[in-house]
């Protein structure tokens, strides 16, 4: 497996983001998020690239393996 979750929780202050997540990516997986504003998308990203620690659970990731993703911006001209 490329990178596995077992029950990962996130939340920030009251709000709980991410509850007892289990996953897994092996070689070959096509994998897409969808979901609306808020649902914890790019928090599950932040917490497999390690930019966020997880409030419980464990995340792993061969060594080595880089995830790239484009980082929302909330700037406006």
């Amino acid at each position: 497996m490329l990178i596995t979750l077992e029950h990962v929780t996130k939340s920030y202050g009251a709000t709980l983001v991410l509850s007892d997540i289990t996953a897994a990516i092996n070689p070959g997986d096509r994998i897409g998020l969808i979901g609306p504003n808020g649902a914890g998308k790019t928090t599950l990203l932040a917490l497999i690239n390690g930019e966020l620690d997880a409030d419980s659970g464990t995340i792993s990731k061969l060594p080595r393996l880089r995830v790239g993703y484009f980082h929302q911006s909330a700037e406006q001209e």
